[in-house]
């Protein structure tokens, strides 16, 4: 199972004064926050925060009403796992000699002959990918972002 179920796409303002409200919110929801990623956006003052999440469609749906209720968030998008716009990036370290057997829909990019490789895909693809390369005893080591555009 996909330990992200639903990924929050939220545009606040003040993200340092906003992310202990985000976090009061989930808590108070008993959602365990799997994943948090923010950025700047072209808009001065403004971020995005990412939220990933593994709970009932009821509770997701609560908590982004709970989370636009905040005043410094300005826009809460609610997405699936699965959703295509959901991109991955995942720089991997692999045991020596090894290399991911992805999906088609997933790029792979040999980044150093040390195992290093950079999988580039729908994060429902990149997922499955780096679940089997854990089953198999291959991953060393693991960074990723999500992208939505």
């Amino acid at each position: 199972m996909n330990p992200i179920q639903w990924v929050m796409r939220l545009e606040v303002v003040d993200r340092s004064g906003v992310l202990a409200r985000i976090s009061a919110v989930c808590a108070y929801w008993a959602v365990s926050l799997r994943l948090i990623q923010n950025s700047d956006a072209a808009v001065e003052g403004i971020s995005t925060v990412l939220l990933g999440f593994a709970v009932p469609e009821s509770r997701a749906v609560l908590l982004r009403r709970h989370l636009r209720r905040l005043g410094m968030v300005r826009a809460a998008e609610l997405l699936r796992h699965d959703d295509p716009r959901l991109r991955e990036v995942a720089s991997v370290r692999l045991t020596t000699g090894a290399h991911p057997r992805c999906a088609p829909k997933v790029q792979v990019t040999a980044l150093d002959a040390a195992g290093g490789h950079l999988l580039i895909g729908p994060m429902q693809a990149v997922e499955d990918c780096l679940g089997e390369l854990r089953r198999s005893g291959l991953l060393q080591s693991l960074s990723r972002a999500l992208i939505v555009p």
